[in-house]
């Protein structure tokens, strides 16, 4: 017996994946920045006077950095375009911290995706 009339629905299979992917990347992305953010706290390094008689106390080497002005964990943000998500910043001396340029290095976004690789595959688990 010839078989006849088979219906493809592949296009709007692809297309919801697609959609349903895309919500995984954005909440994956949310889990990682809001990680980074937390990992910022005040630090348990050296001290240093800062103008105005403020006192910064710095992140020991292996911490994520401590913060000061708080522009850098405020900085953080992240994008998706696509299938791929970004979470970043631009101010200048986050990547000399992460690994290390002219100090050791006091790594934050690294660790961050480490800390949620389970909560994220989990994400992708549940469509599959």
């Amino acid at each position: 017996m010839a078989i006849r009339n088979i219906l493809w629905y592949g296009a709007e299979v692809v297309k919801k994946v697609n959609a349903e992917n895309k919500k995984i990347i954005e909440r994956a992305c949310i889990l990682v920045e809001t990680d980074i953010k937390e990992s910022m706290k005040p630090g348990s390094g050296n001290e240093y006077p800062r103008p105005g008689g403020k006192i910064h106390k710095a992140s020991a080497p292996g911490e994520p950095p401590a913060v000061d002005t708080g522009r850098l964990r405020s900085s953080y943000t992240h994008e998706v375009e696509g299938t791929t998500g970004y979470v970043g910043t631009n101010v200048k001396y986050a990547l000399p911290l992460e690994i290390g340029i002219g100090m050791q290095p006091r790594p934050h976004i690294r660790p961050a995706l480490h800390r949620n690789e389970k909560k994220i595959l989990a994400l992708f688990k549940k469509i599959i």
